[in-house]
């Protein structure tokens, strides 16, 4: 059997790896989460900018028809 040194350094070696394992069980936890908002917030942010694009599409074109019937009367603004 072991003598009560190495009993003694086991239990200690069995308690650290104990609190690693919880530490790293946190830290994975963390990280997931922060991957899980991550994609959320970029999801948001696309859908935002195609929400933003299909509701002032139908004002950019009324400016770019505005604009390419200025440029034709007016040649100097044409690029």
């Amino acid at each position: 059997m072991l003598d009560p040194k190495e009993e003694k350094l086991l239990k200690e070696t069995y308690d650290i790896e104990k609190e690693n394992n919880e530490m790293l069980r946190t830290l994975y936890h963390s990280m997931w989460w922060r991957r899980v908002f991550r994609i959320f917030y970029w999801s948001l942010i696309l859908v935002l900018m195609i929400g933003s694009y299909y509701y002032a599409q139908p004002y950019i074109e009324s400016l770019l028809k505005t604009y390419n019937k200025l440029s034709s009367m007016i040649p100097g603004l044409k690029p």
